[in-house]
């Protein structure tokens, strides 16, 4: 078990806070990185597929190129930007920007990957006007209130599926064969499409966004596991991957929690 915190890149923003444990895998192929552009904040968790090539890279590119991408916008159409027609298609574009990164590692579709879990939160002045959830694979997000944790999020997994016909219980999931197989991510050969949502938020809510090595372990009959209590914000993100390898989790763990103050 070792910290790998190069794979966590906060940039200093406002109320995020990330971890990232090795585990038991010879590397670390999972990325975090946040960003503020104007006032636009960007949590962002990529989970590189350790099945395929250069997973480690693909989800440090795609991570990348998703906030630059944004970057880009914000400087040349940031009025634009209050629409919520106009954000989805932006990041349904760079959602297919990203395939292209991925495919142009390793030369094809279908021989690297990586999930992408996105939180983007525009304010107006100190107030968040919008938060913004993209979302591909089976990464998590979930909203945090009361030591409660709702998901937001759907697996694009063979179990996910699983989960919506009604065949197996959510808790069921890390038991059941196929819960490692992908339906969508970054980089598939079908380049396929993310999950795009506003959010309504309110203010005594946080979000977690999580990788599968977090939350196979920690999401039971009762829901997710969190730390009970009240904790320093880190410690809360530090406690959840350290519980999470402690409950047998053999991949690389990471987690972002993020505090939206109005």
């Amino acid at each position: 078990m070792s910290d790998s915190m190069d794979r966590v890149e906060i940039h200093g923003t406002n109320g995020m806070f990330g971890s990232s444990l090795t585990g038991k895998r010879d590397k670390d192929e999972d990325y975090i990185q946040c960003t503020a552009i104007k006032n636009v904040q960007i949590g962002i968790l990529c989970d590189g597929m350790g099945g395929g090539r250069n997973g480690e890279i693909a989800s440090k590119e795609v991570g990348s190129a998703f906030t630059k991408g944004i970057e880009s916008i914000l400087e040349k159409r940031s009025e634009e930007w209050k629409s919520e027609k106009y954000r989805h298609v932006v990041y349904a574009k760079l959602i297919r920007m990203c395939h292209s990164r991925v495919n142009s590692i390793v030369g094809a579709p279908g021989l690297s990957g990586t999930t992408l879990t996105a939180l983007v939160v525009t304010y107006d002045g100190e107030a968040p006007a919008y938060v913004d959830l993209i979302h591909i694979g089976d990464s998590r997000c979930y909203s945090v209130r009361d030591n409660c944790a709702e998901l937001l999020s759907s697996d694009h997994s063979v179990t996910g599926d699983m989960v919506k016909a009604g065949y197996i219980e959510m808790h069921e999931i890390s038991e059941t064969p196929g819960n490692n197989s992908l339906t969508r991510s970054i980089g598939d050969i079908n380049g396929s499409l993310a999950d795009i949502s506003t959010l309504e938020f309110h203010s005594t809510h946080s979000y977690l966004l999580c990788c599968d090595g977090v939350w196979a372990p920690l999401h039971k009959k009762n829901g997710l596991w969190i730390p009970k209590g009240e904790h320093d914000n880190q410690i809360f993100v530090d406690l959840l991957v350290n519980e999470a390898l402690n409950r047998g989790s053999s991949d690389n763990c990471s987690a972002l929690l993020i505090r939206i103050n109005p």
